[in-house]
């Protein structure tokens, strides 16, 4: 199987279950062999029933609510596809993007990792298209970024890349030194906070951290910054990648992001 689409969710009231319906329809909709693809979608302990989609390329695993980061993790492991894609469940594939993908993959055999642009629809239907984050080619690694460059559903990256570098952190991690970003001492963190997960960030990525320091004059109750909104696990996957692999930028507009 060439593909894995993994979308992990969490359903609360009919908006959520209504844009998820959309996501999957989006991706029931692409203009791709689907025996060549699957969509893997993680129930992360939704609180209101939802049907289950049953087309042959879709899978379902269910877990409790443990969050995105270990939804993500739970669908990377039980993936198929040889390439990577990581969809919200409130975001929509364009019907021509795995086709897209292809083209480049094709085009570009040295790369095993690209990233794509989408369009911003806002609640007013205006649609706003973003270019791709274009990581500087000299060197792997070099660019230094924060959150806001990076959106899930934009970047692809093959099996290769996953089995060299795993991707989120586990559930929870014990024995951490916090004390070096003024978030304790040696600590247990657990990957169902966003201040937890942007801490972890922090200690394997020293670099990121002056995104993320807190100006307590300005916010006095505030000790982390998250990453993003709210877990920034787009931002956090795509620069621990790109340590060690190159992203080619594609200035082609895979998906649609509605913006809450």
């Amino acid at each position: 199987m060439r593909y894995t689409i993994i979308t992990p969710i969490y359903l609360w009231d009919d908006r959520t279950v209504n844009l998820f319906k959309k996501c999957v329809e989006s991706v029931n909709n692409l203009n791709y062999d689907k025996a060549n693809f699957e969509h893997l979608i993680v129930n992360d302990g939704s609180i209101v029933p939802f049907d289950n989609p049953s087309p042959p390329h879709i899978r379902v695993i269910n877990q409790p609510n443990l969050q995105r980061i270990t939804a993500y993790n739970n669908g990377l492991k039980e993936a198929k596809g040889d390439i990577f894609l990581l969809l919200d469940g409130d975001d929509e594939l364009v019907p021509e993007a795995l086709n897209m993908v292809d083209q480049a993959f094709q085009a570009n055999p040295e790369y095993k990792m690209f990233n794509f642009g989408c369009t911003f629809v806002h609640k007013d239907g205006k649609e706003v298209q973003r270019d791709p984050f274009e990581p500087k080619e000299e060197e792997v690694g070099h660019e230094i970024f924060g959150g806001g460059n990076i959106v899930n559903g934009t970047f692809v990256f093959s099996r290769e890349i996953y089995d060299d570098l795993g991707a989120f952190p586990e559930h929870h991690v014990e024995n951490i030194d916090c004390s070096e970003i003024n978030y304790g001492g040696v600590r247990e963190l657990w990957m169902t906070s966003p201040y937890d997960f942007s801490a972890y960030a922090q200690i394997e990525f020293p670099e990121i951290r002056q995104f993320f320091m807190v100006n307590h004059e300005a916010e006095p109750n505030k000790i982390i910054k998250e990453l993003g909104n709210p877990f920034g696990n787009d931002m956090y996957l795509f620069f621990k990648y790109t340590r060690a692999y190159k992203s080619k930028p594609i200035k082609e507009y895979i998906l649609r992001v509605n913006l809450k």
